[in-house]
């Protein structure tokens, strides 16, 4: 497998390091100058609470992928494999629909937000900048659970 279509079956992990990485050395940039020059840098907070909902979804989005979301494994385990099929494309169905509402609602959301021309507390961002990573998320998540589902009825490796 070569490096792109690695980084494209890991995308969230990779997406996901790269703002975990970011957010750290915010926080780190921020306590530094609150302690050393007694200036805080209070934009930061707004960032790296926004991107935490992106790191959210990204991990959301690749429990799916991995078929490690949450789930009652110690009566899983118990059933036949027919049965641990047919509970995996009902998980399958309930979540699809779970993040097509919650997309729908986040992009309703974000609609309102550039209707009423919402800014952010800190940076005077559009709101609705930060507000798209809902309905993204989500859209990156059922394509995820669609990808599990799949794997699941074709017995393959989740």
């Amino acid at each position: 497998m070569n490096r792109v279509q690695w980084v494209a079956g890991h995308f969230e992990e990779v997406l996901g390091a790269v703002l975990l990485s970011a957010m750290a050395c915010l926080a780190f940039a921020n306590v530094v100058t609150r302690y050393l020059f007694h200036f805080p840098l209070a934009f930061t907070e707004e960032i790296e609470v926004n991107s935490l909902v992106w790191l959210t979804m990204l991990g959301t989005s690749a429990a799916f992928r991995k078929g490690c979301h949450l789930r009652m494994l110690f009566i899983y385990d118990k059933f036949s494999p027919l049965l641990q099929k047919i509970v995996d494309q009902f998980i399958s169905i309930l979540s699809f629909g779970l993040f097509s509402v919650l997309g729908i609602l986040g992009y309703r959301q974000l609609l309102d937000e550039r209707f009423l021309e919402i800014t952010s507390e800190s940076l005077n961002f559009p709101q609705w900048i930060y507000t798209i990573c809902i309905p993204a998320g989500c859209i990156l998540i059922l394509i995820r659970i669609v990808q599990s589902g799949y794997l699941s009825l074709r017995g393959g490796v989740r």
